[in-house]
C-alpha cells in the first residue's frame, strides 16, 4: 500500500526505540509513520561536515513516543533509517502521494 511504511522497516524502528528508551515495545506510541519525499541525501536532519546527495528522497518519516520523550527517525530509499537527534530535523520537502 502506497504512503504506508513498511511493516519490516516499521518493526526495526521499534525494536531500536525500546533499546534507545528502555522501554518495552509495548510501551511505544507510534506519533508519525508515513511516506514522504526529503529535499536531499541528509534526509532533513544533516550533520555538521558531511556532503549530501542533491536529489530528492523518497523515503519515510517515523517519530516514536517513549517514556515521555519523541524519537525522530528518518528513513532513506534502501530502507535503511537513522535518529535524527532533537532539534537538529527539519520536515520533508513535501508528502509523498499517496
Amino acid at each position: 500500500m502506497k504512503g504506508r511504511v513498511p511493516q519490516a522497516i516499521l518493526d526495526a524502528i521499534l525494536k531500536e526505540a525500546a533499546a534507545l528508551a528502555k522501554v518495552s515495545r509495548e510501551q511505544l506510541v507510534i506519533v508519525r509513520a508515513q511516506s514522504v519525499i526529503w529535499s536531499d541525501g541528509s534526509l532533513g536532519c544533516p550533520e555538521p561536515g558531511m556532503m549530501y546527495t542533491q536529489a530528492l528522497v523518497n523515503g519515510y518519516w517515523v517519530i516514536v513516543e517513549a517514556a515521555g520523550k519523541n524519537y525522530d527517525f528518518r528513513v532513506g530509499s534502501g530502507g535503511s533509517f537513522r535518529l535524527c537527534p532533537p532539534g537538529q530535523g527539519q520536515p520533508p520537502s513535501q508528502p509523498a502521494a499517496n
